[in-house]
């Protein structure tokens, strides 16, 4: 397993030039995309590895979805994501990851990091599957003859009104994102996989702690052959199907989050030995440094 960063526009530098890592994840925003040369010069002169970890917004405001085909969301949304491989390629990432969707239409405000449910629009999960297998295939097959990786990301049953403190967590966003069960059959049909454990967490909302880990045990286990990368992040509670992007310093454990330290040393067993995936944290960027030597020390119980 190979340990990197979560870099974005502001203070990379620092996060690189501190860790010292030589993998990193980059939150690229295709709206932003020519702000990102300095850093991926840098990346690329100091030979670290890097992904893509696909952000943009449509047309409207509307959160790409490749789930949603009416109004021609899954399309346009198809189309950014085979934009971002392309420039991907000509950058020298490795691979872009991409949140697949939901069952809903959502508006997404990148620069408020804000959310909102868009009402009666939803489609069955029996549309949002077979949208998804396709668009995914195709997608898969553009990556390929790039020579890239196209990972799909596990996710939260739901959203948060907004992502900019805790509170945001409080309103829920009912967005029905896709689930694990879905998931489970885009990596049957071949697709890569990005687990994040706080995200597969939170594909449940329970207070049966016992339940929910058997659920998170289960799906990683299956998921494990084609996972490629792991965001190795935890929930703190509520447990209500919304992400915290809490992490793995003494201070999560005592707040309670889930899964706890010895459940993701039984997580990270899963891919002992595995050379060909990448850990990437996500907490707080002020709290970047310290997880990723936490990290460090954890795969040294491996």
């Amino acid at each position: 397993m190979q340990l990197g960063v979560k870099i974005a526009l502001q203070s990379w530098q620092e996060v690189l030039q501190t860790t010292q890592a030589q993998y990193c994840e980059v939150l690229f925003r295709l709206d932003l995309a020519a702000k990102f040369t300095p850093m991926f010069d840098h990346l690329r002169t100091h030979h670290v590895s890097f992904g893509l970890h696909f952000w943009a917004s449509l047309p409207g405001g509307f959160e790409p979805n490749l789930a949603f085909e009416p109004q021609g969301i899954a399309d346009h949304s198809h189309q950014l994501m085979a934009q971002t491989l392309k420039l991907a390629s000509q950058v020298g990432a490795a691979y872009i990851n991409i949140h697949p969707g939901s069952l809903t239409l959502t508006k997404i405000d990148l620069d408020h990091q804000s959310m909102a449910l868009v009402p009666d629009a939803k489609v069955t999960p029996e549309q949002a599957l077979q949208s998804l297998l396709a668009r995914t295939r195709q997608l898969r097959q553009l990556a390929d003859s790039l020579n890239l990786l196209f990972l799909v990301e596990t996710l939260p049953k739901h959203g948060a009104s907004h992502w900019r403190d805790d509170s945001g967590r409080l309103k829920v966003i009912l967005s029905h994102n896709i689930s694990p069960d879905m998931i489970l059959h885009l990596a049957q049909a071949g697709q890569f996989i990005t687990n994040d454990f706080g995200h597969t967490t939170a594909s449940w909302v329970t207070d049966d702690m016992n339940q929910l880990w058997r659920h998170v045990y289960s799906t990683s286990r299956q998921l494990a052959p084609q996972t490629k990368l792991i965001h190795l992040n935890t929930i703190a509670p509520p447990f209500n199907g919304t992400d915290s992007h809490a992490g793995v310093l003494p201070a999560d454990f005592t707040a309670g989050v889930f899964p706890n330290r010895n459940q993701i040393l039984d997580l990270l067993h899963l891919y002992q030995n595995r050379d060909d995936i990448w850990i990437i944290p996500e907490p707080p960027a002020e709290t970047m440094v310290q997880n990723y030597h936490a990290i460090k020390a954890l795969l040294q119980e491996i």
